[in-house]
């Protein structure tokens, strides 16, 4: 990444993380952490809607037509590692694990665009017990 890119990205991350988690909360869902890190990586927010958490991972860009398309399998995947790890000191015990991306468009002067790609992937139950991929 470039010094510009990583200097965009200090300033437009927070902002966006800020929008995602206004918009979340705005649908009922409770904020348990942002900027969750782990050993796999870091969950940008961690929500939770009764006993359904969801990793959210949030993309912020000016300049891309697609920040969603930003997130590749690796990135899941190190989400999913992160959310089978974290499921068992999670209360209320989780009944379903999901992972999502929020991908926000800033359009200054316009409002930002926020897209909400919910249950990208789905962690399978019998994962959350025994951590093997």
């Amino acid at each position: 990444m470039s010094p510009k890119a990583r200097s965009h990205n200090l300033r437009s991350g927070p902002r966006g993380e800020q929008l995602a988690a206004d918009f979340l909360a705005a649908r009922g869902c409770q904020i348990a952490a942002r900027n969750l890190r782990t050993v796999y990586g870091e969950i940008d927010l961690l929500v939770r809607r009764r006993s359904h958490w969801t990793a959210v991972e949030v993309k912020t860009r000016k300049d891309h037509p697609a920040p969603e398309r930003m997130v590749d399998d690796d990135r899941l995947d190190r989400m999913e590692r992160a959310m089978v790890a974290l499921s068992k000191s999670l209360r209320p015990r989780p009944r379903r694990l999901t992972l999502a991306v929020i991908a926000i468009k800033l359009c200054d002067p316009l409002p930002p665009t926020v897209m909400h790609f919910s249950a990208v992937r789905e962690i399978p139950i019998w994962r959350q017990s025994d951590g093997h991929r």
